[in-house]
């Protein structure tokens, strides 16, 4: 069972895109004013639609990002996988959800899992400029990470709206956002569902960064705005 279990959190966690074609944020190119960033966080509750591009074939064409701004709770799935994320920023932890076999992992933050979403104070930062997404205005910047390069689009209250990227083994990606909504998210996506088993994550199941291209971009598929 562990390594089924290990399996298919690994599969889950790459099918989702969240770390992988959602490893974008973690992108981008030469940076500069370390004072000068986006807001790390959404600041507000928000939902997000995501519309998903990536040049490894057969991952999903569409995310969802849902952020409760009390608990610093973030929610990334997308349709058609066995599962979905749960992102606890304030604690450092990260929960793997299986819908299919009803039962749930958590581990560590593992920021390049989910780079995507989670833009942080290692990354250096160039202001760009203004621009629209989904009729919300945001501020472009370029970005550079330790292993990936491209740039984000980012309201002034935190929610990331496009970006679009490459990481340094070639991994490509992008998103845009399609829909936005603010509105007081519902404590129970923050969760795993009541009379699902807590399971201990199995050695070497979560895929580690830094060979995004490889093997379909599970950590490193860095956007890079148009």
């Amino acid at each position: 069972m562990a390594m089924r279990n290990g399996a298919m959190s690994g599969r889950m966690v790459r099918g989702l895109a969240i770390g992988g074609a959602l490893g974008l944020a973690s992108a981008l190119a030469p940076a500069l004013a370390a004072d000068d960033h986006p807001p790390y966080m959404p600041t507000k509750d928000v939902a997000v639609t995501y519309a998903l591009t990536r040049a490894v074939p057969g991952g999903p064409s569409e995310a969802h990002m849902y952020y409760q701004a009390a608990t610093n709770r973030m929610r990334l799935d997308a349709p058609g996988q066995r599962g979905y994320v749960i992102i606890d920023r304030g604690k450092s932890r990260m929960m793997l959800v299986m819908t299919d076999q009803h039962l749930f992992m958590e581990t560590p933050l593992n920021v390049d899992m989910a780079s995507g979403f989670l833009l942080n104070d290692q990354m250096k930062f160039q202001r760009l400029g203004p621009d629209k997404v989904a009729g919300a205005n945001c501020t472009r910047w370029q970005v550079q990470s330790s292993r990936a390069n491209g740039t984000v689009c980012v309201t002034d209250d935190g929610v990331l709206l496009k970006g679009h990227g490459q990481d340094k083994d070639g991994g490509a990606g992008a998103l845009e956002a399609t829909a936005i909504t603010y509105q007081p998210q519902p404590a129970n996506l923050f969760a795993p569902p009541p009379g699902y088993t807590r399971v201990p994550m199995p050695q070497g199941a979560m895929p580690q960064g830094g060979n995004g291209g490889g093997n379909g971009g599970q950590g490193e598929m860095a956007p890079q705005a148009k």
